[in-house]
């Protein structure tokens, strides 16, 4: 994949020159691991005669001032990790000036001339890969080598978080297997301190509810309680002695269904726009207390029982669905799809 006419739509002097200095960086650092690689195998006494009978030169001075020839490299990386923190800072990519070493901890110990800290290169390089496809030089998702590695990194990162799911799912279930009030704990410390916002909430998410959307549910409010009344007066044994005047019982009749519609749809018509007004707001606000009261309340033995049997049963169907190995599951359906277009 060539580089070049991808820097050409790299517009921005700025731009070019980051792209600039990560593909000098990712070229030092590459070299720079080949030859610890390289230094690392010469260590080897059997190696070493190899190396030494088709090298033009006498590499072993080299070999044993290694922490001086690499610190010449070491140079490159701290002047280069210092000009990044410069520019962070002027950039104010963190919210302090200092967090930047703690986000590339990598490059820090990467920079310490040690064995120990010299693999951790391996991660700069990688992270410069990384601003390169950032800044569209390379597509790393058309290497295989990228493809692999993003595909075990899934795997492995499924493999944490179901753990941990598990781990956390289980202790919450031990807790209350062996009795501990876990869900009164939640309720007391968490919920109830904040019942007052979570009612204040409520109450103004109901008034707000109602004021949107209840003008354009009233009139099927209201046909639906016309409809409701009239079946009940025509079935009402009282007012079906009013049908057998002659002439009139209709008319009364109707008049009585007409009268009693009006009434209820009033009553309730009152009692919704009531609710959404600010000055019945206290109202409204007692009646959600109290129902958040009852709620909150310990509830009796054998109402707590059979909550604890709900929730046992759902974490263990929690735990079953996180048990499933997705990434195994896609392999399988991935194998099937090749032989059937085979």
């Amino acid at each position: 994949m060539s580089v070049l006419p991808k820097l050409q739509n790299i517009r921005g002097p700025r731009r070019k020159l980051g792209v600039f200095i990560d593909l000098l960086m990712l070229g030092i650092t590459v070299l720079d691991l080949l030859w610890l690689g390289f230094d690392t195998a010469y260590s080897s006494k059997i190696i070493r005669q190899f190396i030494d009978a088709i090298l033009p030169f006498n590499y072993e001075p080299i070999h044993d001032n290694f922490y001086f020839y690499d610190s010449i490299v070491v140079t490159f990386f701290i002047v280069e990790f210092f000009g990044r923190w410069i520019f962070s800072i002027y950039r104010k990519d963190y919210d302090k000036w200092f967090f930047y070493p703690f986000f590339h901890w990598y490059d820090v110990l990467g920079c310490i001339p040690t064995s120990s800290f010299r693999i951790l290169r391996l991660l700069r390089m990688v992270g410069l890969l990384y601003r390169l496809d950032h800044w569209k030089v390379i597509e790393l998702q058309n290497f295989a080598i990228y493809n692999k590695f993003k595909e075990y990194y899934n795997i492995l990162l499924e493999e944490v978080s179901d753990r941990v799911a598990i781990r956390v799912l289980s202790e919450a279930k031990n807790e209350l297997t062996t009795g501990k009030p876990l869900l009164m704990t939640i309720a007391n410390d968490i919920v109830k301190p904040k019942q007052k916002t979570i009612a204040d909430m409520v109450v103004g998410l109901i008034q707000r509810g109602i004021a949107e959307q209840y003008p354009q549910y009233q009139k099927i409010l209201e046909k639906h309680i016309s409809e409701v009344v009239k079946t009940e007066v025509s079935t009402n044994k009282e007012v079906k002695q009013f049908t057998r005047i002659p002439i009139l019982g209709g008319q009364i009749e109707d008049t009585l269904n007409t009268a009693v519609s009006q009434i209820v749809f009033g009553v309730v018509n009152r009692l919704i726009e009531d609710t959404a007004e600010a000055k019945h707001q206290q109202v409204l606000k007692l009646a959600v207390n109290s129902l958040l009261d009852v709620l909150l309340a310990e509830p009796p033995t054998t109402d707590r029982a059979l909550g604890n049997e709900i929730i046992e049963e759902s974490i263990d169907l929690i735990i079953s669905r996180v048990q499933v190995q997705q990434w195994k599951e896609a392999a399988r359906q991935r194998k099937l799809n090749l032989e059937n277009e085979i």
